[in-house]
């Protein structure tokens, strides 16, 4: 694993053991490309996503 992917799969798991959550804030461009390892595991779908410094790639909005 890179340090990237690393912290990835940490947040990615910390996330999913929140069941209620439903507002969520980003702030590093190391998320762009990557919504779908880092949210794959919500349980339940996010009412708002903030993305700041972030650039949405084609992965990213195919997630979303």
């Amino acid at each position: 694993l890179t340090p990237e992917s690393a912290t990835r799969i940490s947040v990615s798991r910390q996330l999913g053991m929140l069941p209620c959550l439903w507002e969520l804030k980003l702030g590093s461009p190391q998320f762009s490309g990557n919504l779908r390892h880092i949210l794959g595991d919500l349980r339940a779908p996010l009412e708002s996503l903030e993305m700041d410094s972030c650039s949405l790639l084609p992965d990213d909005f195919a997630f979303l």
